[in-house]
């Protein structure tokens, strides 16, 4: 059979026999809270502006001025162990993502670290590098090895410190903040937790976005050059892969829907990439829901790319949005692509 349009590896819909449940979440948010005029840097033109104030729904963001991606990880994971009810000693695995990278420790990998310090002596932990969607891949990882029996209980972490490893002359670093989240795993009662997920990718011969190593201004203010592992975007990707950015996603989530028998509407929650407002509107009408459906948390946080899904989970269980019994979808969005999307049936309380 042919494949979509919009179909990148012709992958299906995997539907767990046994039930897994995020059965604790938490996040942390580095203190530092930075305007989008305190971007002292920055000389926007007029069509920059206009997209700030429009389109992105951006107003304030986090900043790691002075924290790294392991402590703030470290801070969100033991918030999600006590959520869960579970002490760092009854975790098994710890699983890793983050796209930040620090030049001075590309290896060993953090999440062995990580795993030390929340205590964790009786779990093992991996890395998983896989960009953007790195969250998505991270979670499905994670409840791969609870449902395959091997371990009852995983952590799974993403902290990122985007803005200090942003260049801070181009308007681009207005749309990323700083932040940590985790979930904890384990098996729940049969009808809840993760209902089915889908996972596809495919190299495109252009890269959108990515981190790079070289020399830029980096954070909101700084005024000295430092040779930094950077997120950067390439110039004038976004309106060459607009139609596709726009259909990625929706056409992973439909079709997890359609595995699941589930119409659009019939889901409470939306949780995506976040990457700015007018995206996720884009994406909220290709699945055809209305937006109100989307939980998002744009005008405090920016896009904290693999750190944006835990962090607006934990946001929709403290306001109370996210209850018991409630089906949301995840889904994320990587350049030269990888796309994922799941859905599951909330189990906290």
């Amino acid at each position: 059979m042919e494949k979509s349009k919009y179909e990148l590896s012709k992958t299906e819909v995997i539907i767990p026999k046994v039930p897994v449940g995020i059965t604790g979440v938490g996040s942390y948010l580095p203190p530092v809270v930075v305007r989008n005029d305190e971007f002292t840097n920055l000389n926007l033109s007029d069509s920059d502006r206009e997209f700030m104030e429009t389109k992105s729904g951006i107003k304030h963001r986090h900043w790691a001025r002075n924290e790294d991606v392991t402590s703030m990880a470290v801070k969100a994971g033991w918030e999600a162990m006590k959520n869960a009810g579970v002490g760092p000693m009854d975790v098994d695995m710890v699983v890793v993502t983050h796209i930040t990278r620090n030049l001075s420790q590309l290896t060993p990998p953090n999440s062995v670290t990580i795993q030390t310090q929340l205590g964790a002596l009786n779990a093992t932990a991996i890395n998983i590098d896989q960009g953007f969607t790195g969250w998505m891949y991270a979670l499905m990882t994670g409840a791969s090895y609870v449902a395959s029996g091997f371990y009852k209980t995983v952590l799974v972490v993403s902290g990122e410190s985007i803005l200090p490893h942003t260049d801070s002359t181009i308007m681009k670093s207005m749309l990323v903040g700083d932040g940590a989240g985790a979930f904890v795993l384990q098996e729940t009662e049969s009808g809840y937790g993760l209902q089915g997920f889908h996972l596809m990718s495919e190299q495109y011969p252009e890269v959108a976005a990515g981190v790079g190593v070289d020399a830029c201004l980096a954070g909101p203010a700084e005024q000295s050059i430092t040779q930094k592992a950077f997120f950067n975007i390439a110039p004038n990707s976004f309106q060459r892969d607009l139609p596709y950015v726009k259909e990625f996603l929706p056409f992973s989530v439909k079709k997890v829907l359609k595995a699941l028998d589930l119409s659009a509407e019939e889901i409470e929650h939306y949780i995506l990439a976040q990457k700015f407002d007018w995206l996720n509107r884009q994406w909220a009408d290709h699945i055809g829901i209305d937006y109100s459906k989307v939980h998002q948390t744009l005008e405090r946080h920016a896009c904290m790319e693999t750190a944006s899904i835990p962090v607006i989970t934990d946001d929709a269980v403290q306001t109370g949005k996210l209850k018991r019994g409630d089906l949301v979808v995840f889904a994320d969005l990587g350049s030269n692509w990888s796309v994922a999307s799941a859905v599951f049936r909330w189990c906290c309380c």
